[in-house]
């Protein structure tokens, strides 16, 4: 019979929910509940016609190493012949594997979404503490040190500053809402803009042919995009020249969408005053990266998704698009192929 394989604490926590939905669905499908230690027949490998790579599989993944775990889920899902549909926790597909099972005609969803309020809240958390300077706070408070801001240092306004934002997506939609809501003026960027026209919690909505016109007089370059060719070394040395010292950026995206190099040598240099950063281009952060030693800089390792409720929210987006692949409906967060 065609199976579903999905983590064994996911059946232990989602079961009546799981049994409920594949009681009532037009064609059956059997739970194969995954551990990391899990050995397969080939009929078993086979059988397999759907799988659910949850978050308690993926976690203590790097960018450059799976856990025990996934790399265990991976390993059998290469084996596998007739795998119609993949499940993935995370938002972003451009992983390899992610692009490599939907060239062997899988279809996969993700759980964009899920993520969205922590990792948009934790970018604005360090747009904010950088904008208002508490890492000089935190300095003084260190050396133990009364040490208030004044003068050259004191923090421009929050209202009236504004913040181009990259990507218009779950996550890029989260911070729009929360710095507008503090006086910011909010300019979204997205590939489908037809127009000049405002979207909610953006006031101006444009395209990226707009993007070089928009760095030189913005406050905040905030980059929430999915990594594509487009999107790849967005913002590099030239663009960077284009902002005013006085800026920052902040990237919960991909780290490839920023040149590294040149963002360190800018902030280095003064060329811009302050960056949060997220995502890097080698994960973890090497620590001979000049960035940890930048003290205008704030570091999360790849780590604003945190949330207690991420995890069952990832499941929540799986089980309605586990009804939906059942019942031949269209599918939530469907991924295409990056070309």
């Amino acid at each position: 019979m065609p199976a579903l394989l999905i983590s064994s604490k996911v059946i232990a926590e989602f079961g009546p929910r799981l049994n409920d939905i594949l009681a009532g669905a037009p064609k059956p499908l059997d739970l194969l509940p995954f551990t990391p230690g899990l050995q397969l027949t080939s009929s078993q490998i086979d059988n397999i016609e759907a799988a659910y790579y949850s978050r308690d599989i993926w976690e203590g993944t790097e960018k450059s190493a799976l856990s025990p775990a996934a790399q265990a889920f991976w390993n059998i899902i290469e084996r596998t012949r007739n795998v119609k549909w993949i499940a993935v926790y995370s938002a972003g597909t451009d992983q390899k594997r992610y692009q490599d099972c939907m060239r062997r005609g899988m279809r996969l969803t993700t759980g964009a979404g899920a993520q969205a309020d922590a990792v948009g809240l934790a970018c604005v958390a360090g747009v904010l503490a950088l904008a208002r300077g508490v890492p000089y706070w935190l300095g003084a408070q260190q050396r133990r040190e009364w040490s208030p801001l004044r003068g050259k240092d004191l923090p421009a306004d929050i209202p009236g500053q504004t913040a181009v934002i990259v990507g218009m997506g779950y996550i890029g939609t989260v911070i729009a809402r929360v710095l507008h809501a503090t006086g910011m003026k909010t300019i979204g960027i997205r590939r489908s803009a037809v127009s000049n026209k405002a979207a909610e919690h953006f006031d101006q909505v444009l395209p990226p042919s707009a993007l070089d016109g928009l760095l030189p007089t913005c406050d905040w370059l905030v980059i929430a995009c999915p990594l594509v060719p487009e999107t790849r070394n967005l913002i590099d040395a030239r663009r960077l020249a284009l902002m005013k010292p006085s800026a920052g950026i902040a990237n919960i995206a991909r780290g490839e969408i920023i040149d590294e190099a040149a963002l360190a040598d800018a902030l280095k240099a003064g060329r811009l005053r302050h960056a949060y950063l997220d995502v890097f281009h080698t994960e973890p952060l090497p620590t001979a990266s000049p960035l940890w030693d930048l003290p205008n800089v704030l570091i999360s390792p790849h780590n604003a998704g945190a949330s207690t409720g991420t995890y069952a929210r990832g499941v929540e987006i799986f089980l309605r698009n586990l009804v939906n692949y059942l019942r031949e409906l269209a599918l939530e967060n469907e991924a295409a192929v990056i070309e």
